[in-house]
């Protein structure tokens, strides 16, 4: 398996076939793995060039020598991060695709005295929270993509710390769709497999002024 954006592709790890055999290395993102139905292990990486599976090994490529574009490429110290994470059971119990963020995009902390509280929670073990942003029409509404990583239909309970008047469903330019319910801050999502969904947070007027550089 190779992550790819919003999800994960399988290839074979023979080459059999002409089009496998001129697939020497695939683009690298977050994990690469190799898997069974009850096991399975990945190489972690901070995405740094490509990398080639064959029959059980899993290569990456850490430097280029090419002469061109340009003839100084990876001249120089160079530093890599990559790391060895396996599991046995099935593969959406694996934990791997957060494992994979974790690595890459570590916890930002800031000093400050009001305690640790996420800004949203989900329920969902195969639902990952990718982004969240302000809205690019400057409203102060707060944005907050998600997606199913493990290519199976789930359900999932997302609860938001900070005050908020309305959920809106949107589409991926962020423009309204239609709103859902919520509760004492808390709303449900259901995501087919692979499905990305672009939450709009309609926020207040006072948690804008507080979510202002958010």
């Amino acid at each position: 398996m190779h992550e790819v954006q919003f999800g994960y592709l399988r290839r074979p790890v023979h080459a059999t076939r002409p089009y496998d055999a001129a697939r020497f290395e695939v683009c690298n993102q977050k994990w690469s793995a190799l898997t069974e139905e009850g096991r399975g292990f990945a190489i972690l990486n901070d995405s740094k060039y490509g990398v080639n599976v064959e029959s059980n090994s899993i290569n990456l490529t850490l430097l280029k020598a090419s002469l061109a574009p340009d003839m100084y490429a990876d001249k120089g110290a160079q530093e890599f991060t990559y790391s060895f994470y396996f599991w046995n059971g099935a593969f959406i119990d694996s934990g791997v695709t957060r494992a994979g963020y974790e690595l890459n995009v570590p916890v930002t902390q800031a000093g400050g005295n009001a305690g640790e509280k996420s800004i949203i929670e989900i329920g969902g073990k195969n639902i990952i929270i990718e982004s969240v942003k302000s809205a690019e029409d400057n409203s102060g509404d707060i944005i907050v993509r998600l997606y199913e990583s493990a290519r199976n239909a789930a359900s999932s309970m997302v609860r938001v710390n900070i005050p908020f008047t309305r959920v809106v469903v949107s589409d991926m330019l962020e423009k309204e769709k239609y709103e859902i319910k919520s509760e004492s801050g808390e709303f449900a999502l259901h995501f087919n497999a692979f499905e990305i969904k672009t939450i709009r947070l309609v926020m207040s007027s006072e948690s804008k002024r507080s979510t202002k550089r958010f």
